[in-house]
């Protein structure tokens, strides 16, 4: 019964559920009944050494932006409404700490991406480096498997973390933040 009720009471006061599914806006469509914005990620380029660290990014992107209810993931850049593309900056690691024996105990990982959405139209909207950079850490082991599993992880954490950002920024070019006097109508 308290569910009715605080069903009702959101229907009354215009809230909408986005929860079953694709039902959001797209490209400046406000209504809630739009179909999703078209997006593809074009392959990143890496600067960076690190095998397969462009793979991992890249993955972690197209997962991000499948996941989302106001956007949909096309493999065909034609079909797009955005594009993102970029490039990854070559990794930073520093070690963190020490034993007592001057080996590395613990690392410092940073990983930075320069991205831009290229929207229908043509324009590009670079997004901000300073959302694009994150660092993490990971533990140091005599056995280098180990050692480059847990650097791995790392990367995979880092790279969710950045996706999920530029997820965010894309929905916000997609269906910006209306100013205080639109949300008050007038």
């Amino acid at each position: 019964m308290l569910c009715v009720l605080l069903v009702s009471a959101m229907a009354a006061c215009g809230y909408h559920s986005t929860l079953g599914g694709r039902e959001a806006g797209s490209l400046g469509d406000t209504r809630p009944n739009a179909p999703p914005s078209r997006v593809t990620v074009i392959g990143l380029r890496s600067d960076s050494p690190e095998p397969w660290l462009d793979r991992i990014v890249t993955d972690a992107m197209r997962r991000e932006v499948d996941g989302r209810a106001r956007l949909e993931l096309t493999n065909d850049p034609e079909n797009a409404q955005l594009q993102i593309r970029g490039r990854i900056r070559p990794l930073e690691t520093t070690a963190r700490s020490f034993s007592s024996f001057v080996a590395a105990l613990e690392y410092s990982l940073t990983l930075e991406l320069d991205l831009e959405v290229r929207l229908e139209s043509g324009d590009v909207i670079r997004l901000d480096p300073s959302m694009l950079s994150e660092t993490d850490s990971y533990l140091a082991s005599p056995d280098i498997e180990i050692t480059r599993t847990n650097r791995l992880e790392a990367l995979r954490r880092l790279s969710d973390q950045l996706a999920s950002r530029v997820a965010d920024s894309i929905e916000l070019i997609e269906r910006p933040i209306p100013d205080s006097d639109e949300r008050a109508g007038g």
